[in-house]
Formats: C-alpha cells, sequence, structure tokens
C-alpha cells in the first residue's frame, strides 16, 4: 500500500439542501459507487442571499453500539442577508425531509442523509439589538441520523 501526501485544502466551500421531492433514482443501497446515479430538480426561485464567509460548519458525531454505528450529521451556515424572500423560502424547506450535498474546497463532493435516512433543516434568525449589530444573521441548521458516514459523488 502507498501513500501519497499531497497538501489537500479543508473546509466546505458550498453547502445544497434538496428535499427529497426533487431528488429522484435513489438506488436501494446508497455507497460512493452508486451516488452519482441521484438526479436533482430543484424548485426554481429568485431570492438571493449572501452566505458569511466561512460560517458553514459540519460535525458528523458517530458512535458505536451492538446495533452497529450511527452517525449524527450537524450542519450549519449563517446568512448575513436578511430578507421576508428569505425568510419564506426557508420555511418551504424547514422540517421536511432531505439531503445535502457538500462541496468540499479540495473538490471533493460528498452526500448525507438518504431517500431511507433523510436530514431536517431548521433556521433561526437573530434581529440584533443596533443597526450595525454583528450579531444580526439568520442561521441554518441542517441535522439527522444516519447508519453510514457520508458517501462521495464522483459525477
Amino acid at each position: 500500500m502507498t501513500f501519497d501526501c499531497k497538501e489537500q485544502l479543508s473546509g466546505v466551500a458550498t453547502l445544497d439542501f434538496y428535499l427529497l421531492t426533487e431528488c429522484d433514482n435513489f438506488p436501494e443501497v446508497l455507497n460512493d459507487v452508486n451516488a452519482n446515479q441521484v438526479t436533482f430538480d430543484p424548485e426554481i426561485n429568485n431570492v438571493e442571499a449572501t452566505i458569511q464567509p466561512d460560517s458553514i460548519t459540519t460535525n458528523f458525531n458517530n458512535r458505536v453500539s451492538a446495533n452497529g454505528e450511527l452517525w449524527q450529521p450537524n450542519l450549519s451556515a449563517k446568512f448575513i442577508t436578511r430578507s421576508e424572500a428569505l425568510d419564506q423560502l426557508l420555511d418551504q424547506y424547514a422540517n421536511k425531509p432531505g439531503i445535502a450535498i457538500l462541496c468540499l474546497n479540495n473538490g471533493f463532493k460528498k452526500m448525507v442523509g438518504s431517500n431511507l435516512e433523510p436530514l431536517y433543516l431548521n433556521y433561526n434568525v437573530a434581529e440584533g439589538s443596533t443597526i450595525d449589530d454583528g450579531n444580526a444573521s439568520t442561521t441554518i441548521t441542517i441535522t439527522g441520523k444516519m447508519r453510514q458516514r457520508p458517501v462521495y459523488i464522483t459525477a
């Protein structure tokens, strides 16, 4: 076995969330080889929003028990954009089953969740206390439970 130790960039460049109704063609057992078979048909909207730089965080807690491994993804991002349209769009996605696609800074893509083990998006609006309050934001959180690690998408 040979290992090549080239530098790889860390961090997540983009985070996409798709409702299960926007995804199709899930294989019976999702893995690194067949994950690219899943097709996406997202709803088109005209809402523009800016994510705070370097605010996308990922945490994959995994626990091992007698029943096997359980992964609990916790993904989040913070919008600096505030608008009624953004809140209305997030309302359409809140508490509905979906999956997340992570595009890492090194170009790899990972699918988190599946049709059998979906994730759920929630959001929180912090109004701030002054006109220039840096804490005023909208934070989305995507959580769930899975029996396997996130799978790579190679297409």
